[in-house]
C-alpha cells in the first residue's frame, strides 16, 4: 500500500499518521490489498457510502469497543468526510499497535469528487456533510 507521511488534499495532520491518495486507496481496495474502515456515524452512512465489498463500518464513537473485530494483520484505510476524524482514528490505531494504517487523504469528499464508487441515498441526502457540523459539501470542510 503506497502511503505518504503528509497529506496533500487536507490540512489536518498528526505526526506519525500515514496518508493514502484516493487513487492509491481505490487500487489497494480493488486488488484486495486493503480494507476501508468508514468511521462516520450511522446517520452519515445512511446518506451515502462506498459500495464496495471490503468496506467496514466502525463509527469513531464506538471504535474502542470494536478493536477486537479489526485485525492487525491487514492494511487498513480509514475514511470520514474530510480526513480529520479518520486521521485521529489512524493515530489511535497506531497507538494500539496497528502498523498498516492510513488515512484516506481528503476523506470521502475528495473520493467522491474524483468519481470513485459511492452511493447516495437521495431520500436522506441534505446539503450538509451529515456529521452535525456547520460545513457543507460545497465548501469541502468538515469536522
Amino acid at each position: 500500500m503506497k502511503t505518504n507521511d503528509k497529506p496533500f488534499y487536507q490540512e489536518f495532520h498528526i505526526e506519525g499518521v500515514k496518508h493514502i491518495a484516493p487513487e492509491d486507496a481505490y487500487n489497494s481496495v480493488i486488488n484486495r490489498e486493503a480494507i476501508i474502515i468508514d468511521v462516520r456515524e450511522e446517520d452519515e452512512i445512511n446518506l451515502e457510502y462506498i459500495p464496495l465489498d471490503n468496506v467496514l463500518y466502525h463509527p469513531m464513537s464506538k471504535i474502542l469497543d470494536r478493536l477486537g473485530f479489526i485485525s492487525k494483520n491487514q492494511h487498513i484505510i480509514l475514511v470520514c468526510p474530510g480526513g480529520i476524524r479518520s486521521t485521529k482514528v489512524a493515530h489511535l490505531l497506531n497507538q494500539q499497535g496497528y502498523t498498516n494504517v492510513a488515512n484516506l487523504d481528503g476523506g470521502f469528499m475528495v473520493w467522491e469528487a474524483m468519481d470513485f464508487p459511492f452511493q447516495r441515498n437521495e431520500n436522506n441526502w441534505t446539503a450538509t456533510c451529515g456529521c452535525g457540523c456547520k460545513s457543507t459539501k460545497s465548501n469541502n470542510s468538515c469536522c
